[in-house]
């Protein structure tokens, strides 16, 4: 299944679904309505030998057309500000017939990240200053020049940089200029970028430049996975390897994970009773990520060292590197060994040829023994699992016997919905529902109804006919433990409504599921309304069942009703049966779906959609009646 697939919702019975059939993804086209021209973008970057930097910033923007006006009038930059110093050098409005208007100094808006009477934040340092631009229209560009200077780089003597620049946007000019010691050893790529490198006595300077007046639509919508590889783009480190950057930072963070007797008294505490070790580091694993909230930096300037495990206790806060830090000192406190390891929790897939520290912007932890990674900033993620968006990630270790990628999602996500209806002679709708959801499916189901009060849960189900503007009622009799540390959810619930067939005359209805969950059979048919995605994406396999006996009133003579199908594929199977004994009709309908994890290629993703059709024909028919 693919990754959007995630919004708790349903596919309301007795309703067609949308018709149309799938096409191949197009070529992209040429712009011809453009918003928004970047004029001019430079960057200007001078680094030292200690790796501090002063970069120089400026943009000029045109609003080509009015509606875009209103997005030029504001810009806002950010820097840390414990490393970091920001200078607005210069900022106007240039109208269309060459006037300048110059941001007078009450058009700032500062929002700073500051502690309290001069005291240095807590968890983040990153302040934002607004430059509001005035009398902007149509014809108008904004004018803004800035310099950083980052007085305190994340590693001592290490500078990296890199950006990409979309097709689908007007660029004039962009040039990305870097000064540094000649002495320092840069690796470097361009990708559709002009590129020119020069020494100037005891400087080295390279220069990128880029340009596209012309600027193309996508038909992209899915951006799950993301090759940075796929635009113009540029790459600068003087980091040697991948496994510098690690390095740099375990060195760092290392120390701070050392037992102290607070660590030692509290891992105690936590595996009380506990003596077989994979139980032990469950129990640390599910009290950090219960107990220690997620907030602040992760990896970023300002944020390469993690702060003291007093602070982080005191607080019960903490970022990504505390979170694996206090981890790693409670494990250590039991005598189990881990490491902290670098990973994306993006959208990239891939390591950079050229090895720049903003690839890898989160820290998780990887126990040998148990051979388990575990991201303790996920509270609600299972001893064992990982976050999907940490998953089939590549790693960052100082040590050979960590994997060199995290693992993929494992397929357990599956779900069955049980349901008996009776329609009315009147055309009203009442029955029973019984949902019962594993793995991912369970999960997201549980923290949906977990965030609910109690009064939410008594009036749930009427909130989602609501919702869906359907004239029911409902109850949710019964739910599994929804404070349970558990990937399984199941619900009861009842309903009744108002009349919503027509009777007495002609009419047809669909089949499908009246109330919530995390994968109708339904939602699987989506993928052959659109075209497939030309690109990867982010996917997994999963299975979903639903039965169906509708009880059908005296007054309604059945005419015909819909035909079952078997298909199985290398990616989907797919099973319907339709049966009508007496006044009662049963339904089954069952998908397998055999993605594979994490990522599915075009080409996959295309056959995926032909293999979808099957199910989109089958969910199309409907019960005939009179």
């Amino acid at each position: 299944m693919k990754a959007w697939w995630v919004k708790l919702g349903a596919v309301l019975a007795l309703s067609m679904l949308a018709g149309g059939q799938g096409f191949a993804a197009e070529a992209a086209r040429v712009a011809t309505d453009i918003p928004v021209r970047v004029e001019l973008q430079t960057e200007q970057h001078v680094v030292a030998e200690d790796g501090s930097e002063v970069s120089t910033y400026r943009s000029v923007m045109r609003a080509v057309k009015a509606e875009a006006a209103e997005g030029l009038r504001q810009r806002t930059v950010s820097h840390s500000a414990s490393a970091q110093k920001l200078e607005i050098l210069d900022a106007f409005t240039r109208k269309a017939d060459g006037r300048r208007i110059k941001v007078p100094k009450s058009n700032y808006q500062l929002r700073t990240a500051s502690g309290r009477q001069g005291g240095a934040a807590l968890f983040s340092d990153w302040n934002e200053t607004t430059v509001v631009f005035p009398d902007v229209q149509a014809g108008d560009a904004v004018e803004l020049s800035y310099r950083i200077t980052t007085r305190q780089p994340l590693f001592p003597g290490k500078f990296s940089r890199e950006d990409s620049f979309s097709r689908q946007y007007a660029f004039d000019r962009v040039s990305i200029t870097v000064d540094a010691p000649a002495g320092m050893k840069l690796l470097h790529e361009a990708r559709d970028m002009a590129f020119t490198q020069k020494v100037v006595g005891k400087r080295q300077v390279l220069s990128w430049t880029f340009s596209n007046p012309q600027p193309v639509l996508s038909e992209r919508t899915d951006f799950t996975v993301y090759d940075y590889r796929d635009d113009p783009g540029y790459a600068v480190s003087s980091f040697e390897s991948q496994r510098e950057i690690v390095e740099r930072y375990v060195e760092r963070a290392a120390p701070k994970a050392a037992v102290t007797p607070r660590v030692q008294a509290l891992a105690e505490q936590i595996t009380q009773g506990i003596d077989e070790p994979r139980a032990q580091v469950r129990a640390l694993y599910d009290w950090v990520a219960r107990e220690i909230s997620y907030g602040g930096n992760c990896v970023g300037i300002g944020a390469v060292v993690p702060r003291d495990l007093a602070v982080v206790l005191d607080n019960r806060m903490g970022d990504c590197k505390d979170h694996a830090t206090l981890l790693q000192a409670l494990l250590q406190a039991k005598g189990i060994a881990s490491h902290q390891v670098l990973v994306n929790a993006g959208s990239q897939y891939r390591l950079p040829s050229v090895p720049v520290l903003s690839m890898v912007n989160h820290v998780i932890n990887y126990v040998p023994s148990q051979k388990l990674f575990l991201d303790s900033t996920s509270a609600d993620t299972l001893f064992g699992d990982l976050p999907i968006l940490v998953q089939d990630k590549p790693v960052l270790a100082v040590s050979d016997d960590v994997p060199a990628r995290t693992p993929v999602e494992d397929g357990r996500a599956s779900q069955r919905v049980v349901a008996a209806y009776r329609i009315g002679a009147d055309g009203a709708i009442e029955g029973e529902v019984s949902l019962e959801a594993q793995g991912r499916f369970g999960q997201q189901m549980r923290l949906a109804l977990k965030g609910l009060s109690k009064d939410q849960l008594e009036t749930v189900v009427k909130r989602h006919f609501e919702g869906a503007r359907v004239p029911a009622d409902g109850q949710l009799l019964k739910t599994s433990d929804l404070q349970a540390r558990t990937d399984a959810l199941s619900y009861e619930a009842r309903f009744q409504s108002k009349p919503l067939l027509r009777m007495g005359a002609a009419g047809a209805f669909g089949i499908g599921p009246f109330l919530f969950s995390a994968a109708p059979v339904g939602s699987y048919a989506k993928y052959a309304l659109q075209p497939a995605e030309g690109h990867p994406t982010l996917c997994f396999s999963s299975h979903s069942e639903e039965v169906y006996d509708i009880t059908l009133p005296a007054n309604m003579q059945v005419l015909s009703i819909p035909e079952g199908i078997a298909v199985n594929g290398p990616l989907v199977s797919y099973e319907s049966s339709y049966k009508l004994e007496g006044r009662v009709l049963h339904v089954k309908r069952a998908v397998t779906d055999r993605m594979p994890a994490n990522v599915c290629s075009a080409e996959t993703n295309a056959a995926y959609h032909d293999a979808m059709q099957p199910l989109l024909n089958d969910l199309r028919q409907q019960v005939l009646y009179k």
